[in-house]
């Protein structure tokens, strides 16, 4: 971590009683600052206001927190930078305060290294054992609780893969662990429908605003990995990333995925 921000003031402290530490009660983006600018702002941004208003928590103006990300990433051409925000409260139990405000955590970090040459190479991944539990109320947020993907995570260690793919307990698709994932099936976009578990990324939301015509949204069983063509994942840092394996079963890296590849440098590029 380069530089840290707690409601504005340098520091990399929190209270004890932080209901983000204690409850996981709040939300982050982790967004790329590219030039000295971050990307897809607005899209972050709508996000984690769609978040604040599920969970009943206040957003802080958007001004505030732009200020705060150009603050932390001063100097910096190229880094991630990532906010947290944790809901207020100044007694325990899970019971929220009405009303409460919220506390603001916002870092810099390096951009990582190796990024461009998974995105030109692709990845290997795996089916990871651990299931992503069903809860509509959570599905599609970037909230706090992350143990499934730090579980998921520790089973790659040492098997080969640098990711992995996560299903439901009925076998559905869902994501890679860190990123949103694309099938690519006689020319179509398949995604997974994020609405009981699961992470509406920024990324995937450009792809489905951007290739509409092309795009859908359903149920995916894991036996659509045979029907595939190609299979593509996609976060804000890496953007899209060919996948070349999932566990026995090769992909080529095709044409489609290196289309959307380099319509998403473009419009960073114009960004």
């Amino acid at each position: 971590m380069l530089e840290c921000l707690v409601n504005g003031e340098i520091s990399n402290f929190l209270a004890a009683t932080n209901r983000g530490l204690n409850y996981a009660d709040g939300l982050f983006e982790t967004l790329v600052i590219r030039n000295g600018r971050p990307l897809r702002w607005q899209a972050h941004m709508d996000r984690l206001g769609a978040g604040c208003e599920r969970l009943g928590m206040s957003m802080p103006p958007q001004a505030v927190l732009l200020r705060e990300v150009q603050t932390v990433s001063t100097g910096l051409a190229d880094a991630v930078v990532k906010i947290i925000l944790t809901r207020d409260g100044r007694e325990r139990g899970y019971m929220p305060e009405k009303d409460s405000t919220s506390t603001r955590i916002v870092s810099a970090h390096l951009f990582p290294v190796g990024a461009a040459e998974f995105a030109h190479n692709g990845v290997r991944t795996r089916i990871c054992d651990l299931r992503l539990a069903i809860q509509p109320a959570l599905g599609g947020i970037k909230h706090l609780s992350r143990l499934e993907q730090v579980m998921a995570s520790a089973e790659l260690r040492d098997k080969g893969a640098e990711e992995g793919i996560l299903l439901d307990p009925e076998d559905h698709i869902i994501s890679a662990v860190s990123a949103n994932i694309f099938l690519v099936v006689e020319n179509r976009l398949l995604t997974p429908r994020l609405d009981r578990c699961g992470v509406r990324g920024v990324v995937r939301a450009a792809i489905l605003a951007g290739f509409a015509a092309r795009c859908e949204q359903r149920r995916l069983l894991v036996d659509m990995f045979q029907e595939a063509d190609e299979v593509f994942i996609c976060n804000s840092v890496r953007g899209i990333v060919p996948v070349t394996a999932i566990d026995e079963r090769e992909f080529e890296i095709g044409l489609v995925t290196r289309e959307l590849q380099t319509w998403l440098q473009e419009g960073a590029r114009m960004a």
